[in-house]
């Protein structure tokens, strides 16, 4: 997991370096996402999965003996110690990426691509903005609520607990370095270098930076008669007031919501046809949800996805040219290697 550690530890000292020149240390957010992130890595996941190891050992009728057990304790000591590290990894990169997500608005002085992202927007679907067509054809109270709790509740469970397992299983040693890896580049390269390069504050704040009510008001007020109020007043208000918390940060060109989803798509198809369809599908979801409640332009989407693709495929071919020799090519040489 080395290459994972030192993409991180690098992330941290740019973005710590970058506030401390905009006298904004203060900003980091490292405390928050410890506070969240680490009850749920170190106390709630491991209590869970431990509960459900011991249940499953109990049921088993070819049960290990105690010798067996005991002779695995370093080996599994090994395994924990490196997971824990993985995870307080992730929990350092998170707080990195919230902090300089938080400066971009001062790096770039406001938000000034939200026009230009809207109309070409508008112009790829046909002259409309696709966000408030698509609330049109989706305004059914129900199935909004149901896709607006997946987008704040579901996408995050999925996004970050499957971090938890493969940072300890055993059997997820092979893919391990390769995900966090991937999540790593997919966070770094659309959440923070091409949304600071190309910052915009989406449709949902559209008003706020452009001063253009008209275009998307209409949308966030059928979205706020049909679902109630999100936490755009609490990004907003962090926004105006410098604060920084969890999630805190506006930027909507390119999506790392849509992002994440296509990893872990790509991610499963190679391992399985079926989930990996499955997790298309629920990318798709999660792009349509991203526009249809206004948090993104339907762009920040298609972006993400090619954007991730590149990286999957890169990173594909980087671990396969790292990959053992063959066992059949391991044969006929005249120093094989160990399997």
């Amino acid at each position: 997991m080395a290459p994972f550690h030192g993409v991180v530890i690098a992330y941290t000292a740019a973005v710590l370096l970058i506030a401390a020149s905009q006298g904004a240390l203060v900003a980091a957010s490292y405390q928050q996402y410890l506070a969240n992130f680490g009850p749920l890595y170190f106390i709630g996941l491991p209590l869970v999965t431990t509960i459900t190891h011991v249940l499953l050992w109990c049921l088993r009728s070819d049960r290990p003996g105690l010798r067996t057990m005991v002779s695995a304790l370093p080996t599994l000591s090994g395994n924990i110690a490196s997971a824990v590290v993985t995870l307080a990894m992730l929990i350092l990169f998170m707080g990195s990426f919230t902090t300089f997500k938080t400066l971009m608005p001062v790096l770039m002085d406001g938000f000034p691509h939200d026009r230009a992202q809207a109309d070409i927007d508008a112009w790829l679907h046909g002259g409309m903005d696709p966000g408030p067509a698509l609330l049109q054809a989706l305004d059914y109270p129900f199935l909004l609520n149901i896709l607006q709790w997946n987008y704040m509740v579901g996408w995050m469970a999925l996004a970050f607990i499957p971090a938890f397992f493969i940072a300890t299983r055993k059997d997820a040693s092979a893919i391990r370095l390769r995900y966090f890896l991937t999540f790593a580049s997919v966070w770094v390269v659309l959440g923070s270098l091409l949304a600071c390069l190309f910052l915009s504050a989406g449709p949902v704040f559209y008003a706020d930076v452009t001063g253009d009510a008209t275009r998307f008001g209409g949308q966030m007020q059928v979205l706020l008669e049909r679902i109630g109020p999100t936490h755009r007043p609490y990004l907003w208000q962090s926004y105006v007031n410098g604060t920084i918390g969890i999630g805190t940060g506006i930027s909507a060109f390119p999506s790392v919501h849509v992002g994440v989803a296509a990893m872990n798509a790509f991610l499963l198809w190679d391992i399985n046809r079926k989930a990996g369809t499955i997790g298309f599908i629920y990318l798709g979801i999660v792009a349509l949800s991203s526009v249809l409640f206004g948090w993104h332009y339907a762009i920040d989407g298609y972006v993400s996805i090619v954007v991730v693709g590149l990286l999957h495929v890169g990173l594909k071919r980087l671990f396969a040219n790292r990959l053992p020799m063959p066992a059949a090519a391991a044969i006929t040489s005249p120093n094989p290697a160990t399997p």
